[in-house]
């Protein structure tokens, strides 16, 4: 089977099948066919469920490694060299949310700065990310889907591209004046903005800039863009979605900068989640504190009731109302409340487990 696509000739007959799966189920004939190119380049034939075939896929390099991976896995280093061995997960996490504000500070480089950039990355880089021929946007783009791709895709020298990619964009922000800062001019001035947007992703997950370089504000075992990824997938299995849209609220006004927006998302995000998790396990009469009190869900022995009565003056120090705090203050918030919604829900997850 001949087919041409893009210009370019893929070809059964003269290219090497290298594995297929399928979906082992009696009732469907439907498979997927790795070929090579005798020029290198890898495609897919997908056979539908009546077992004919449907379409011709092109593939990267990437996704021919994906697909042996899942289909034929004792042929990957066959055709992609020796895997590295596994390693502890870095010890610098960033947030999907962090890495995209850093890719989106390169938007200050030329095509030549970014062309040498993605070569200082690797060999296939410059392939996957596209030539000058495309915007930079479009190129930048590209960037942001290979890490999609694989988060903790390991580079040559043995560094994350992730962890690269944060490095290399704090690099690139613009020095700060201590009597003129950068951040007075994030309205108007489009690179500032970008900039802004990225200190405050990496303030949340527990790292700030100082001269240049990126230092860890909390210890090494708080990962919070895993507790935050946590906290997010209980929310859902529990069906809390009213404590849910207000923490995502709190999120995007922490992401823009609007810190009275955020601190008067925190409060009632937490109040919501007490109350849910009452519902669930302590029904009756009362607040959710002393039901959760009554039923033991919450312990008398650690002082959690003072802890979380206190935790939720501290959120709201001035009343009723949000309060007017700065940057810190409200990062603050955004930790301590992430962190102990992150307590009490595994610890209704267990709670509820036969």
């Amino acid at each position: 089977m001949r087919t041409i696509i893009d210009g370019m000739a893929y070809d059964t007959d003269t290219a090497k099948f290298i594995a297929r799966g399928d979906y082992r189920h009696p009732m469907s004939d439907a498979s997927w066919w790795l070929y090579r190119t005798p020029n290198g380049a890898f495609f897919e034939v997908y056979y539908g469920h009546d077992g004919a075939p449907e379409e011709v896929n092109p593939f990267t390099d990437e996704q021919a490694h994906r697909f042996l991976e899942k289909n034929a896995n004792h042929l990957v280093e066959e055709y992609f060299g020796p895997m590295p061995e596994a390693s502890p997960p870095s010890l610098m996490r960033f947030s999907r949310r962090t890495v995209i504000a850093a890719i989106e500070v390169f938007e200050r480089l030329n095509h030549a700065e970014l062309t040498r950039f993605v070569l200082k990355l690797g060999p296939e880089f410059p392939r996957w990310v596209g030539s000058p021929s495309l915007s930079i946007a479009n190129r930048l783009n590209n960037l942001i889907e290979i890490v999609d791709q694989w988060p903790d895709r390991p580079l040559d020298d043995g560094q994350l591209l992730r962890d690269v990619l944060i490095e290399a964009a704090v690099g690139l922000l613009p020095p700060v004046d201590p009597e003129h800062p950068w951040s007075e001019y994030e309205e108007y001035s489009p690179m500032h903005a970008r900039a802004g947007a990225l200190l405050r992703a990496l303030n949340r997950d527990g790292f700030t800039v100082f001269e240049g370089k990126l230092r860890r504000e909390l210890p090494i075992d708080i990962d919070l863009p895993t507790t935050q990824s946590e906290v997010d997938r209980l929310l859902d299995k529990h069906g809390f979605a009213v404590p849910k849209g207000q923490l995502v609220q709190a999120i995007d006004a922490h992401a823009r900068g609007n810190w009275a927006g955020a601190n008067g998302q925190f409060r009632p995000f937490f109040e919501g989640l007490l109350d849910e998790i009452a519902g669930k396990v302590a029904s009756g009469l009362g607040d959710s504190i002393r039901r959760l009190i009554a039923v033991k869900f919450l312990s008398s022995d650690l002082n959690e009731r003072d802890f979380i009565q206190g935790l939720m003056k501290r959120l709201h120090a001035h009343g009723p109302h949000p309060g007017l705090s700065g940057e810190g203050d409200s990062t603050y918030r955004f930790h301590l409340v992430l962190l102990t919604a992150h307590l009490l829900l595994t610890r209704l997850d267990a709670w509820e487990r036969p």
